[in-house]
């Protein structure tokens, strides 16, 4: 792996936390920042094969330039062939993610998937054609399909788990100490950070401010708190196995930290999400690989219990409307969405005709539905859903702990709006950990990214080295 890289996936990551989070910077600059990590990944990849400057290198370099020059046009208005700028645009991605020298091996497992994403970016490009192309609107489904792309077939092939994992731990560390120090302080700002608190809940009897760091709401907090537990317990458990105490002294805080911050933002999905995360890891600790297809399929099992459950009033747990408003999500996609769906509008008016709750649907996988019909809403959750079944086939390759964290994203999507299709740091994070996933199904073991992966034969890294604007803040929001 390049050395640069990991650095520069964490600025990666920072620039979308600091865009949700402030708005500071844009879309634009996000998936910028991503070709930027293309040209590198690629570049590193090339040297360390040897033998000079490859075809294959030389024709990935020339698609990132030319998705990034259709970029820049449709940016400043296009040339008024729309259609034939979108067409463009998902035949460049296609051909990117495409461009790799093993694809005829990974293609045989990996076509469902690349199948499903190019359906749903489709659908998504064809409804923002009817909006101007330099807008926001126009410009958000060129802009998430990129990110979606590379997050979940070409980070993957470059980018060590290690460097994920500590880049979400970190962030998820810093983010959740300042949301403890409003606990202790009082709200305060830094730069243009709002470090504020959300209501008040009880805790043993007490009561304590509901904090959500430096984002609009606690929920949004809780799409990074949540993965940043699992993180760093991974990172705890891979640093003692590796014999590496300060870094594992160091997950340790990251972990105490993001789990107090999680638990104080009282985002109920988040918190439920790292707990089926946390257990789907720690059964593979305790007894190896062999309990994962049970595991996968206990949780597919339990997922719907709970719910029909807590429909019932079995279980003394408030759902917070949710039955509601999927119940108005199924019938906004059964009487108006149809085969390809309403366009990118916002939930909350898709359900007006079907609740006067004036809420959003809180769930992805209805969002999907409701914006890109049955055809998207199916594709989405193939590309979803299909590599954790496919997981529990192929247990011997699997990255586990990105089925974990990626089985942890499917669940947390059951409860709110925002979807993988979309650009602030809970839709990369989710994302990522599905292509770690993909990525892992279609790889035989080979080369490893830290020394920690090469002690470990029973969670091993893969990669595909050799062996030896107006921009569209609104889709930078966590829930629509």
């Amino acid at each position: 792996m390049h050395r640069l890289l990991a650095p520069a996936f964490a600025a990666l990551l920072v620039i979308a936390v600091v865009a949700v989070a402030t708005g500071y910077f844009g879309a634009i600059h996000l998936v910028l920042a991503y070709l930027f990590f293309a040209v590198l990944a690629l570049d590193g990849h090339d040297r360390a094969r040897g033998g000079g400057i490859s075809p294959l290198f030389s024709l990935q370099i020339a698609l990132v330039f030319a998705i990034g020059v259709v970029l820049i046009t449709l940016v400043v208005g296009g040339f008024g062939l729309r259609g034939l700028e979108l067409t463009a645009v998902l035949l460049l991605v296609a051909l990117f993610v495409l461009a790799d020298g093993e694809i005829g091996r990974t293609l045989p497992t990996t076509v469902p998937y690349i199948g499903a994403f190019l359906v749903l970016f489709g659908l998504f490009l064809y409804h923002g054609g009817s909006f101007g192309a330099g807008s926001g609107m126009g410009l958000f489904p060129v802009l998430a399909g990129i990110v979606l792309a590379f997050n979940c077939f070409v980070l993957p092939r470059y980018l060590s788990e290690d460097a994920v994992y500590w880049s979400v731990a970190l962030l998820s560390g810093i983010a959740s100490a300042l949301a403890l120090a409003t606990v202790v302080s009082g709200e305060f700002s830094v730069w243009r950070f709002e470090a504020r608190t959300w209501g008040e809940v009880t805790y043993l009897g007490r009561e304590l401010p509901v904090v959500r760091s430096v984002f609009a709401n606690p929920n949004t907090f809780g799409l990074l708190a949540f993965p940043g537990v699992v993180a760093s317990a991974l990172l705890v458990h891979r640093s003692l196995g590796s014999g590496a105490l300060g870094r594992a002294g160091l997950a340790t805080i990251a972990f105490g930290t993001s789990a107090l911050g999680l638990v104080l933002s009282n985002s109920r999905a988040s918190v439920f999400a790292a707990g089926v995360a946390l257990a789907i890891y720690g059964s593979f600790v305790l007894k190896g690989r062999q309990v994962l297809p049970g595991a996968i399929v206990a949780t597919a099992v339990a997922i719907p219990g709970l719910l029909l459950a807590m429909y019932l009033s079995v279980l003394p747990i408030d759902p917070a409307n949710r039955f509601a408003l999927w119940e108005a999500g199924l019938q906004a996609v059964r009487h108006d969405s149809g085969l390809l769906g309403q366009g990118i509008v916002g939930t909350r008016e898709a359900l007006e005709p079907y609740s006067t709750r004036g809420e959003t649907v809180h769930n992805s996988y209805l969002s999907i539905a409701i914006r890109t019909g049955v055809v998207g809403g199916v594709a989405y959750g193939l590309l979803v859903l299909g590599p954790l079944a496919h997981a529990a086939r192929r247990i011997d390759t699997v990255s586990v702990g990105m089925l974990a964290l990626a089985i942890g994203f499917a669940v947390h999507q059951l409860f709110e709006g925002y979807t993988l299709f979309q650009l602030g740091h809970g839709s990369i994070i989710g994302a990522l950990a599905l292509g770690y996933v993909i990525t892992s199904l279609a790889d035989d073991v080979r080369a490893v990214g830290t020394p920690a992966d090469a002690r470990r034969p029973d969670e091993r890294e893969r990669a595909t080295e050799p062996p030896a604007p107006g921009s569209p803040v609104g889709a930078m929001e966590q829930d629509d």
